[in-house]
């Protein structure tokens, strides 16, 4: 799940420049000077190149630090960072990746002291239970383990790194400041003192030294693009008796990257004490869809409810739809696809009280063993509504009388092909509980009444629910080869859910936590074009029997790091990344390459390939207990990962029990499902918890921002399509089925 800040965020705030951070900052902190720029000749002369990190042995270098600099290219997307693999060590990375924290630690601390191993495999072999060690809050042996990859190469920027981040986690604030200076003993690169700040502004923030925290938080405001939204959300939680200025802040973290969870539910309590209280009411709305178990959302719902004027759905940004915008019909011939409506992000429909339908040509209602039971011409209305005592459903005219009656399901149908209908004011017992919002369709509707509610599925043609669901998950992109590209591989993936959902009721929901179906209306000419450009074909093996590529295959993620599952790296150079808990630390602190295809072209949006979250432990504990009930939370570590590290199940132990769940359950717990993947690290605090994480989606299959990158460079749809998938070919051999109804 994701906070739907398209919906809930203002009209004002959603025009408003990225680029408007820093003059935000000007207005509300006048005389601070922490963001100035320096010029690029100034970068450059005072810019140092890092020594090579595993180097025992090597010189110390000179003492500089890294300039103030606005998001210059040259620096932040150039790493220096290595990622160092001994076969010696492959034994713990196993043990770690299957879940066996306790053995992979064993044989790491072993390792590290045992002098019959090289001084690099002992040195990684250090920082590797260093890592562990301060994940589950054992900040002594954590430091232990510091001092031993010290000891064994004193000139180890990384190491000194770690040890700065294990006294911040710590609350040791001198400890932290003493290393940061330390570590400029030691490189003047960018990435290094980048952490190094934002661990000392941790620890500071975290005492509540709140004027040293701010000044070195503005400085990252200012330089760090990876950093923009969580420095703006701690200052503004600095800056709370100064409302205004807090509100801006939030409104800057949430602006940068709208899955800022902890952003979210500031600047909602910073709109209700301004006394914004339909703003407020929007924002609590929005935290509440994503965790029912949030006690002081529902509390300022109920309260702020009593301001609204009308139903809760008329503010919650739902579409509205006044007419059918269809003017031109266009049969489609494709295979059909059954979409259960009004779903939420687990893909459970939500049962209806009562809708309007609006058809754009002339219907028949067919019930169940009764045929024909309505008709009716083009642009005549009817609501449809429950009857909760008889567990049945009206059929209503524009007056309100009732043209039928039934507890069986029925099927409303065009009479013409290519014709759409509107489903309108849908309203269910939780407002809550999915996006009523209006849907221009095609097809037609089966309805069918339930325990609760009547549940809607719309009978349509593949082709036609494509290029809105392309819409919604390639929104911003233009380009035809990359649109193209995303088509048939979403016309791929929807070909095999097809071919698995045959003893369901629907194929796909139309709400999920990364695309959505809106309607046929919710469009562009760019993805009607890719769509047609691209019809009938798909992704399979070279020879083709009817079998489709793994699942695997025909994900589609919005943004790609160059770490990936599945081979390709999404950049020229190939990134020499292999897992172990260090690596994974190391890989979330780096500057993504130059020459990522992903890359922004404005590096201020970088959240959806870095991004940073800071979580209450409280509210991670609350969650976990209302599921599983495991008492004091001690820690939580990774229980099984991909050879790459995305987790897929976590296990946290309590006081009471321990407990190992997926990921997509994890996601809940750890931030109300706004991780964007489960590709991340941490640093647990005594308070909350540090998530730096990487890219969104699984990391598999095609990558939306690296195949628009891809396209820039001039391939065509057919070479992005063989860069991702080099073992698969575009066909068109593949069985259209008509619908039953």
């Amino acid at each position: 799940m994701r906070i739907i800040l398209n919906i809930i965020l203002s009209a004002a705030l959603a025009s408003a420049s990225i680029f408007c951070a820093a003059q935000s900052l000007k207005d509300y902190m006048a005389g601070n000077t922490a963001l100035t720029a320096k010029t690029a000749a100034e970068e450059k002369d005072q810019t140092q190149e890092a020594q090579a990190e595993q180097n025992p042995g090597g010189n110390v270098m000179a003492v500089k630090h890294l300039p103030d600099v606005k998001l210059n290219n040259a620096i932040i997307r150039k790493s220096v960072l290595t990622y160092f693999d001994a076969p010696e060590l492959k034994e713990a990375q196993t043990l770690y990746q299957s879940g066996q924290q306790n053995k992979a630690l064993g044989v790491y601390e072993n390792i590290s002291i045992n002098e019959d191993f090289s001084s690099q495999v002992r040195l990684q072999a250090a920082l590797n239970a260093a890592v562990i060690n301060l994940q589950r809050s054992e900040y002594k042996n954590a430091l232990k383990n510091a001092d031993a990859a010290l000891k064994i190469n004193p000139n180890n920027p990384f190491s000194q790194l770690l040890k700065i981040w294990i006294y911040s986690a710590w609350g040791k604030i001198k400890e932290t400041k003493k290393e940061a200076d330390n570590l400029l003993f030691l490189t003047a690169d960018f990435e290094y003192l980048a952490s190094s700040k934002l661990a000392l502004a941790q620890a500071y923030f975290n005492a509540g030294k709140g004027i040293q925290a701010m000044d070195i938080l503005q400085n990252l405001y200012g330089t760090d693009p990876y950093l923009i939204s969580h420095s703006a959300y701690l200052m503004g939680r600095l800056s709370v008796k100064d409302k205004p200025a807090a509100q801006a802040l939030f409104e800057q973290a949430l602006a940068h990257d709208g899955s800022n969870c902890a952003a979210q539910k500031y600047q909602a309590e910073m709109q209700y004490k301004l006394k914004q209280y339909i703003p407020a009411w929007q924002s609590y709305a929005s935290l509440f869809i994503l965790d029912k178990t949030d006690k002081k959302s529902a509390k300022r719902l109920k309260k702020l409810s009593k301001r609204l004027k009308g139903s809760p759905e008329d503010y919650l940004f739902y579409t509205k739809l006044s007419e059918i915008y269809t003017k031109k019909p266009e049969p489609n011939q494709s295979q059909t696809v059954r979409v259960g409506l009004f779903s939420d992000y687990k893909a459970n429909l939500t049962p209806l009280q009562s809708f309007n339908f609006m058809p754009g040509t002339d219907f028949v209602i067919k019930a169940e063993s009764l045929g024909t039971v309505i008709t009716g011409e083009a642009y005549t209305p009817k609501n449809i509504s429950f009857d909760k005592e008889h567990k049945g459903v009206h059929i209503q005219n524009k007056w309100g009388a009732a043209d039928f009656s039934t507890k069986r399901p029925f099927v409303i149908t065009l009479n013409k092909e290519g014709y759409s209908f509107l489903v309108k004011d849908a309203k269910a017992e939780d407002a809550f509980s999915a996006n009523l919002g209006d849907k221009e369709l095609k097809g037609s509707l089966l309805v069918i009444p339930a325990e609760n509610g009547m549940i809607l599925i719309n009978h349509t043609s593949l082709d036609d629910v494509l290029p809105a669901l392309l819409m919604s998950l390639t929104r911003g992109i233009k380009t035809p080869a990359a649109l193209e590209a995303a088509a048939t591989v979403l016309r791929t993936a929807l070909v095999r859910r097809l071919s698995s959902s045959k003893d369901a009721i629907f194929d796909v929901p139309d709400n999920t936590p990364r695309i959505n179906y809106g309607g046929v209306n919710m469009e562009s000419q760019f993805v009607r074009n890719a769509s047609k450009n691209t019809a009938g074909k798909i992704l399979a093996e070279a020879s083709y029997e009817g079998d489709l590529p793994a699942p695997a295959q025909t994900e589609i993620y919005r943004s790609c790091s160059s770490a990936s599952e599945d081979g390709p790296r999404n950049t020229q150079d190939k990134t020499n990344y292999s897992f172990s808990p260090v690596n994974l630390f190391k890989f979330m602190i780096s500057n993504p390459p130059k020459d990522l295809y992903s890359a922004p072209e404005d590096p201020t949006l970088w959240s959806s390939v870095k991004w940073a979250y800071l979580m209450p432990l409280k509210e991670i504990q609350k969650r976990l207990n209302s599921l599983y009930k495991i008492g004091s939370l001690k820690y939580f570590e990774p229980a099984k990962t991909t050879p790459y590290g995305r987790i897929e199940t976590m296990r946290f132990t309590g006081s009471k029990k321990t407990v190992e769940i997926p990921f997509e359950e994890a996601n809940f717990i750890l931030a109300a499902g706004t991780l964007k993947s489960p590709f991340f690290t941490f640093i647990p605090f005594k308070k909350n918890v540090l998530i730096l994480g990487s890219d969104t989606g699984a990391g598999k299959g095609l990558c939306i921002d690296g195949a628009y990158g891809l396209a820039k460079q001039g391939k065509t749809a057919e070479e992005i399509l063989k860069y991702y998938y080099p073992d698969l070919e575009i066909t068109e051999k593949w069985q259209i089925k008509k619908s039953l109804l």
